[in-house]
């Protein structure tokens, strides 16, 4: 496959399985901290990343959970972060300032922090309980983040199938390499069609919606300098249909949760309406080896492991234009 390499990916893997036990450990202490809600911080990826997390978990637990963007929260406080609060976050970098920011700022205020991020980074000064990791690709960040706040659930009582779903994930790498070279011809052929679109509107909805706001923004836009817009399955009759003609470029990516007939909605007038259309359907993109039942939890993990792992090198490739390039990210002070 282009632009891949096997067998980093299965050690990246590997890396995050050598880690779940530390991982779960740090999802033990927040139990007994007895946390009263939990807040997810962040900015850029690691927001939408978060986004994903919160509706995986909030439909399984009956403790509050909020995300909120990390450079929003210090300016505004929020009434419901306190001491009995945990706030979990993470940078792959280790040195994103708003996250480090963050951190610093609710520790000062006597709140436990979370992370999982490179060692030796800024981060690591301002956190409680910390894991440390210098792992790529989304999909083993969802893996590190489900270890801890799984295992807080299944120690609530909440979550009962929690050793069914880690032995499930076991093997779960080889599974998404799987995904990949089934979805590899697939993506080669949406890249080549739909790369010079000038104006492109993605639409997801339930537990990928983070995906598809992470994958128009980080790749899309920041990668690519590719006009986009993200909307959800629900909002999309209210205001962006209206963009929809014979021109517009649209993809939907279909999920697995309870939210699905939403997407099957604006499946059903973009057949009718929108001439430029790709369909993605996750319902075809099963892992083996994981129960259906665990369907909506792996889900932001199967999208990454199409979009950002298999359409993402292929676009660059038509483009030319490298996703490692940025005209103003890291470039200089802003």
């Amino acid at each position: 496959m282009l632009n891949f390499d096997k067998e980093k990916y299965l050690s990246m893997g590997r890396l995050v399985q050598s880690k779940r036990g530390e991982l779960e450990e740090i999802g033990a202490k927040i139990y007994r901290d007895g946390v009263k809600n939990i807040f997810f911080t962040g900015v850029g990826g690691t927001t939408a990343e978060f986004t994903s997390v919160k509706k995986v978990i909030e439909s399984r637990t009956d403790l509050p959970v909020y995300c909120v963007n990390a450079a929003e929260l210090m300016l505004e406080g929020h009434r419901q972060l306190n001491r009995d609060s945990i706030v979990i976050t993470g940078s792959k970098s280790g040195d994103t300032k708003e996250t480090v920011a963050v951190a610093k700022w609710c520790r000062e205020r006597g709140i436990k922090v979370a992370a999982v991020t490179k060692e030796e980074t800024p981060l690591c000064s301002h956190v409680d309980y910390l894991c440390t990791m210098d792992s790529t690709g989304v999909e083993n960040t969802y893996l590190s983040f489900y270890y801890i706040v799984l295992k807080l659930l299944n120690l609530r009582g909440e979550f009962d199938e929690y050793d069914e779903f880690v032995a499930a994930m076991e093997h779960v790498h080889e599974s998404l390499v799987k995904v990949k070279e089934k979805f590899d011809p697939t993506a080669e052929k949406i890249a080549k069609k739909t790369y010079k679109e000038p104006y492109q509107i993605w639409i997801g909805s339930g537990n990928i919606w983070g995906d598809i706001y992470m994958f128009t923004m980080c790749i899309l836009e920041e990668m690519q300098w590719k006009r986009t817009k993200a909307v959800s399955s629900p909002e999309f009759f209210h205001g962006t249909l209206e963009l929809v003609d014979e021109d517009t470029q649209v993809f939907l990516v279909k999920g697995v949760d309870k939210c699905r007939p939403l997407d099957e909605r604006v499946e059903k007038f973009l057949k009718q309406y929108a001439d430029k259309r790709v369909v993605i359907d996750l319902a075809d993109y099963k892992l083996d080896g994981v129960d259906d039942k665990f369907a909506d939890i792996v889900s932001p993990m199967v999208t990454e492991t199409i979009l950002t792992g298999r359409l993402a090198p292929h676009i660059e490739h038509h483009t030319g234009h490298s996703l490692a390039f940025r005209r103003y990210y890291r470039q200089f002070d802003y």
